[in-house]
């Protein structure tokens, strides 16, 4: 009889259904699902058998055979729920086979309606919660719904949640599953709740999970940032963002403060300096239009342009809508520079930013430099007139950076009176008034 067992047929001898529930479940248990199947699909032909039941749906979720399996979870004979193992059995097959099979371009709605579902079954397992319950998350945080972040992120304790780190695919320790959901919690309360108790959360979740510290120093940064504490939000973001490499989006959410802060230059710096490290452009749009709003407000017109249509085009090619906000600047900016030819498609306009890109986190760089030696020029900076007394030969460009620019009024432009705001380059200098470096500008004009 096991040897028949063995070769995946059915036992001879149907009626002797303990024999054959015995090499079912031993198979089972040696996981030859292949050769218990067909056992168990016979045995469970008696619709008061749960426990062969249960052996059914176990080895068609291991083989993964969900077309099967997924019809069998609502059963005729509702007695088999009594049984813990079935009733586990079915929980995992919809997870697996339905929720899990959902992909990110499943409606939310489609993926909160299967969780529910499961949910239903009255999972015990923390194990099998967390896996529902994070699926939902997931599907949330990619459509920015916050507000379902935050109600379904308490369906779980996270006391009963793993501190042991996951291995990624190179074996490397990554996050672990209560990290993850302190992850989660805190981002909600950012979004959605109460963004002085995430900072708290996020301060505290630094010393209990120091492997993922970045990620909730950020988090305290961003929690700071929404509540208009820009200051230190700037502090924390500079610690974030300086020294080695620095993610792109941590590049980047500094820049919106340093523009909050009327940082601009420093804010183009750093926005340009997020795009050249990451190559993706679809996760880029939002970043482009926010180049392409600052060099608009900074008179970059041309630049302005290319950025908002290099986000037009990239999400043209996803089947992304275009916000109206960048479809009315695109059209103004083409009116107001109609006489001044530009790229014509999403190559020429690419190139022309990157070239930009690469321009500006240059001079930015440059303007760092300590000495008067090594510094360079600085390029495409803006700042407003100040004349002072006729009779002095020089007056001063105060950038929007704060920066005061020695400049000989024989260099400004025809008709440029107090106030005005010029475009200009600089070049290093020395104030020997002063005894201290300086900058001079030159090539100073109104476009």
């Amino acid at each position: 009889m096991t040897e028949l067992a063995n070769e995946g047929s059915v036992i001879a001898d149907p009626s002797n259904r303990f024999e054959m529930s015995r090499v079912a479940n031993d198979l089972r248990k040696k996981r030859e699902f292949e050769k218990a199947l067909p056992l168990y699909r016979e045995l469970s032909k008696d619709d008061s058998d749960s426990y062969s039941a249960a052996g059914l749906l176990r080895c068609l979720r291991e083989l993964r055979l969900f077309d099967q399996a997924l019809p069998l979870c609502i059963p005729n004979n509702r007695k088999h729920l009594a049984l813990d193992w079935y009733r586990n059995e079915v929980i995992w097959t919809l997870i697996q086979g339905k929720l899990q099979e959902l992909d990110e371009s499943a409606p939310l709605d489609e993926v909160v309606s299967a969780a529910e579902l499961i949910l239903a079954f009255e999972p015990k397992g923390t194990v099998a919660k967390w896996s529902i319950v994070r699926r939902v998350l997931k599907a949330a945080k990619l459509r920015n719904r916050w507000d379902i972040v935050s109600k379904w992120i308490e369906r779980v304790n996270p006391d009963e949640l793993s501190t042991k780190p996951m291995k990624d695919e190179r074996g490397r320790d990554g996050w672990c599953e209560q990290a993850i959901w302190h992850n989660f919690r805190i981002r909600s309360e950012i979004e959605v709740g109460d963004k002085q108790q995430a900072i708290v959360a996020a301060q505290r979740a630094i010393g209990l999970f120091p492997q993922q510290a970045k990620f909730f120093k950020r988090l305290e940064a961003l929690g700071n940032f929404r509540l208009g504490k820009l200051v230190e939000a700037e502090l924390l973001y500079g610690k974030l963002s300086s020294g080695g490499k620095s993610d792109w989006w941590i590049l980047n959410e500094h820049a919106q403060v340093l523009r909050d802060l009327d940082k601009h230059q420093e804010a183009l710096a750093l926005m340009c300096k997020a795009a050249l490290s990451n190559k993706k452009l679809e996760l880029l749009v939002s970043l482009f239009s926010d180049i392409g709003f600052l060099c608009r407000k900074t008179e970059l017109k041309q630049d302005a342009r290319n950025h908002l249509l290099l986000c037009k085009y990239v999400r043209e090619e996803q089947g992304w809508s275009i916000p109206q906000a960048v479809s009315a600047a695109v059209a103004e900016l083409h009116r107001e520079s109609s006489n001044v030819a530009g790229p014509l498609d999403r190559d020429g306009v690419l190139a022309e930013c990157q070239k930009f890109w690469r321009r500006t986190v240059g001079a930015q760089h440059d303007s760092r430099e300590p000495s008067l030696k090594s510094r360079g020029v600085k390029r495409m900076l803006k700042g407003k007139l100040k004349m002072g007394p006729l009779e002095r030969p020089y007056c001063f460009l105060l950038s929007d950076t704060r920066e005061s620019y020695f400049c000989r009024k024989s260099d400004l432009p025809q008709g440029a009176i107090d106030g005005v705001m010029l475009h200009f380059d600089a070049m290093p200098s020395f104030d020997k008034k002063k005894n201290q470096e300086s900058w001079k500008a030159v090539n100073v004009r109104t476009t």
